[in-house]
């Protein structure tokens, strides 16, 4: 995919060079016919000539009440009636982009919130209405950009119903997580996504969970609007001779509907608006803005906004706003035009209206951790597996191996601080057992896949100095370039340990443990299959004597953990027709009495994770996300590689277990890669699963 993203820009960038040698547009993107629209009203010109940027505040009890903001330039922020008379402005702060947001939460109460671009500071500013509508007050504490914006826009996530500003300027894009305290609004800066030269206004779409910004040489992009997701940009329309854009591409709006509804971007050069449909991204048609009745038309836009809300008049489908740079000689304005004449132009659908000034809503479930750990030494992608170790006296003191893939293993203690790493190599995946008897003493075995020298890793577990200790005898090979995935798994038969090894060819290894000298342990292949296609989670059921794997675009499948287990499987959940997003990763299996607990996995391509039952045919419980606690500053974890869980007691921090899963887009703050943990009491809460009692990993050793 990124490969693909980055053909395209490539590809675009070469338009946007060719087009200022004025070749000819490919007949697959030639220019169809220009449709004209009138402006039927037009708001008073800005106070210092400099419009640029505007947004409409819906009033969803009073339509005929709602408003026109305005970016002013050196002028600051204007207000306007729906038929154009300034009725407001807002302090003296320079504002050149504008947006609004509702049923922000403010001093207890939801308030609409106004946010604006200060170009002078360089400082993104929030503003609320008094009671009355008729003046903005400035709320915000400094929100410093350190870089020229051209783009504003507001995205309300319908996951966590989090507020967000999206910043566009000099090739990148800003997401602001937006919060209030003590009657100010505050900003935290939780990504910055690189994309590209000419980076020019956006909009989002609460509802897709997405924003679309232009780039003025380029042509339109979408981002998937989520902080924690993957800034993965696709292209909707390119500049020529690749797309129907001849200049600069500038304002871009948003025209929602109930169901579907429209963009419109700004080919400012041309002073002409191309539309295309959101969901089929198909281009529907073009548009000037013509002069009527004594207003003129719009030329050289750059900001556009848009509302479906039916407002009174020919406004009763909703409106566009077109900034107009020119004005007749005049200083410059916003054009009012009703969508009902754009439709019509354009033989649009008229779908219902959209009110924005409900929020977009989601059923997921959301849990936030409550410990981070130390980032790995390593950038990029870099940590991957965990392991949870219990202590066998003190649950407190109980440990977290978490693999690191470029250089070795992390030991962490319950509150995420580093307390060893071992520089052993490439290690991808870790798993570990209890009371495997080695010099006639049992230890607690820790076995990995090691890519450095295609191998299996083995320590064991010092609980006085709470450590690693190798007990490798020599090099294990694991007989495979590459090892990938790797899980281990005691029989109940007859209390041998195994350890499980797959690669990216879907090739699984059982290898049976054994102590092959004084104090050292090695291993002995006992059986080999192949699951289809590339395969890396994987997780053993000692009790029932299950192995699950994970062929990552295909399927969850369970087989027969025994060495003389045969090939046959049975499907738990798939990627198409089921309830996984490739890629399928990390999977672990908290334990219950008997046959109950749950098996979860990370449902990595969909950054969520998915809930069965451990026993019976694994029935599928539901998803859950771990997003961000502004509270404690801890981020959400996402791309998640490996995970483990334990329902065993791990002190008063974690009394009912523990999840642990790998992060992989630490991004607030930005660091390197690391390792989140969630309470197990805030996942069964939230999922209305067990809590369970009295758990202990070692009582069948």
């Amino acid at each position: 995919m990124k490969n693909k993203v980055l053909l395209i820009a490539c590809l675009a960038l070469l338009g946007a060079c060719e087009a200022q040698h004025s070749e000819p547009v490919p007949s697959a993107v030639a220019t169809p016919d220009v449709v004209s629209v009138p402006a039927i009203a037009e708001t008073e010109g800005t106070l210092m000539d400099g419009a640029n940027d505007p947004a409409i505040w819906i009033d969803a009890r009073n339509p005929g009440g709602s408003l026109i903001l305005g970016s002013g330039g050196e002028g600051a922020l204007e207000v306007y009636s729906l038929e154009g008379k300034r009725v407001a402005t807002a302090g003296v702060r320079p504002a050149s982009l504008v947006d609004v947001a509702y049923n922000f939460p403010f001093d207890g109460e939801p308030t609409d919130l106004v946010m604006t671009y200060d170009p002078a500071a360089a400082e993104l500013v929030a503003f609320v209405f008094d009671q009355g509508r008729t003046s903005l007050s400035e709320v915000s504490e400094p929100m410093p950009t350190e870089a020229e914006i051209e783009g504003l826009c507001l995205y309300r996530s319908p996951l966590s119903q989090k507020l967000y500003a999206f910043a566009a300027g000099e090739g990148q894009l800003q997401q602001w997580e937006l919060f209030s305290d003590t009657n100010r609004v505050h900003g935290r800066l939780v990504r910055t996504v690189p994309v590209g030269p000419g980076a020019a206004h956006c909009v989002a779409d609460d509802r897709a969970a997405a924003v679309y910004f232009t780039q003025e040489t380029i042509g339109i992009a979408r981002l998937n609007a989520e902080p924690e997701s993957e800034a993965d940009i696709e292209y909707y329309d390119l500049t020529v001779p690749h797309g129907r854009f001849d200049g600069d591409v500038k304002g871009i709006a948003l025209y929602q509907q109930e169901e579907g509804g429209y963009l419109i971007v700004s080919s400012a050069d041309e002073s002409l608006l191309q539309v295309y449909e959101v969901d089929s991204r198909a281009h529907v048609g073009t548009l000037s803005v013509a002069a009527h009745d004594g207003v003129d038309g719009a030329e050289e836009s750059e900001g556009l906004a848009a509302a479906s809300f039916a407002l009174p008049g020919r406004f009763d489908q909703g409106i566009l706003l077109v900034t107009d740079d020119s004005n007749d000689g005049g200083t410059t304005n916003y054009k009012l035009v009703a969508w009902r004449d754009v439709a019509a132009a354009l033989h649009l659908s008229t779908g219902g209206a959209y009110d924005p000034t409900v929020p977009a809503t989601s059923s997921a479930i959301l849990v936030s951790a409550s410990v981070a750990t130390e980032p790995v030494q390593s950038f990029g992608d870099a940590a991957d597996d965990p392991a949870i170790w219990v202590h066998p006296e003190n649950p407190g003191q109980s440990l977290i191996f978490g693999t690191q893939k470029r250089r070795g293993i992390n030991v962490y203690d319950m509150s995420g601080k580093l307390l060893q790493a071992r520089e052993d190599g490439r290690i991808n995946n870790v798993d570990l057992r209890y009371g495997f008897i080695l010099d006639g003493k049992p230890v607690d075995i820790v076995t990995a896949s090691n890519r450095t020298h295609d191998s299996i890793s083995i320590w064991k577990v010092d609980p006085v100095s709470r450590t690693l200790v190798d007990i490798a005898d020599g090099v294990v090979s694991a007989e495979m370039e590459e090892p990938y995935g790797q899980c281990m798994y005691r029989s109940k038969r007859d209390g041998s340990f195994y350890v499980f090894i797959n690669d990216t060819d879907g090739i699984v290894k059982q290898w049976k443990l054994f102590e092959s000298s004084k104090g050292r342990v090695n291993a002995k292949l006992v059986r080999e299959f192949s699951v289809g296609s590339q395969t890396e989670g994987c997780v053993a059921d000692d009790e029932l004597g299950f192995l699950y794997i994970g062929e990552e675009d295909v399927a969850i499948w369970k087989y027969a953990a025994e060495p003389d287990g045969s090939e046959q499987r049975t499907l738990v959940d798939r990627t198409v027709d089921g309830n996984l997003t490739d890629d399928v990763e990390g999977m672990a299996i908290i334990y219950g009495p008997e046959d109950t607990g749950y098996l979860i996995a990370s449902n990595q391509g969909a950054d969520n994770y998915a809930v069965y039952e451990r026993g019976g045919d694994n029935r599928f419980l539901g998803h859950f996300y771990i997003v961000a606690d502004a509270a404690t500053g801890i981020d959400g974890a996402s791309e998640t590689d490996g995970l483990d869980v334990t329902s065993a007691n791990l002190g008063p921090a974690f009394p009912h277990g523990v999840l642990v899963v790998q992060d992989g887009r630490n991004i607030s703050p930005k660091q390197r890669q690391n390792f989140k943990l969630v309470p197990w009491e805030r996942i069964a809460n939230a999922m209305g699963l067990e809590l369970f009692e009295g758990y202990d990993p070692r009582a069948d050793n």
